[in-house]
């Protein structure tokens, strides 16, 4: 079976991460966190928020929080006729000073054992382990997998490119950046596997995990959008 790419200009960073899947065992999951259904699978883990992205947020925040205390330094009577300039800016360094703890905190549970979060790829179907909630998803559910971008219908908003998963009226929106796996590679497995329920018995297996790496060789190799076989 043949596979297209067809992703979306600029769906594919720079940045976006180069490594395969790995073949993880559920034992490597915590009593905390449910571990996949199936005993074996191939992981991408989630990348924690870039340092820059990071320092952005904090900056931010912190503008913010000197511009509320300039106010009141410099009106220190009359701060009342600024109360609306003010209370954006306190939003603003709640808002952004919440995301800077939040990224910190992302680099122990996104990449360290045992609270990985990420996507799993199993013969049972694809596990989710992210931070807004467990989601474990038979094949027979999926009703579409595709690469696009958030607010593809809204240009006045930000376009940010995702690995979309799409089952039962939900879906999940992975970011290509954070991904810790090469996004094409993991768009390329997903779709193979839901197409192919033949090919399945051989997810969570070196069978399957070749299969990967070749693709992901042939990408690295190449950096053509060429489709696996």
């Amino acid at each position: 079976m043949t596979l297209t790419s067809d992703v979306p200009a600029g769906w594919l960073s720079r940045t976006a991460s180069r490594k395969p899947l790995v073949l993880i065992n559920a034992y490597a999951f915590s009593k905390t966190t449910a571990p996949p259904p199936d005993q074996w699978s191939h992981f991408a883990k989630l990348r924690p928020v870039p340092w820059r992205l990071l320092m952005a947020f904090i900056v931010i925040a912190a503008v913010c929080v000197w511009g509320i205390v300039a106010t009141f330094m410099q009106y220190p009577d009359e701060w009342i006729h600024f109360l609306f300039f003010l209370v954006l800016l306190a939003a603003g360094a709640i808002f952004f000073g919440g995301a800077a703890i939040k990224s910190v905190l992302s680099y122990r549970t996104r990449t360290g054992w045992p609270h990985l979060h990420g996507l799993g790829i199993g013969a049972s179907g694809i596990a989710f382990r992210l931070t807004g909630g467990d989601a474990d998803v038979p094949w027979d559910q999926v009703t579409s997998i595709r690469a696009t971008v958030t607010n593809e219908n809204n240009p006045k908003k930000p376009n940010i490119p995702v690995l979309r998963v799409e089952y039962a009226g939900a879906h999940v929106d992975l970011n290509t950046d954070i991904l810790g796996a090469s996004p094409l590679m993991v768009y390329w497995a997903l779709l193979f596997y839901w197409k192919s329920p033949a090919s399945r018995d051989e997810l969570g297996t070196t069978v399957a995990q070749k299969r990967m790496d070749e693709w992901l060789a042939e990408l690295n190799s190449s950096q053509t959008k060429v489709a696996p076989h």
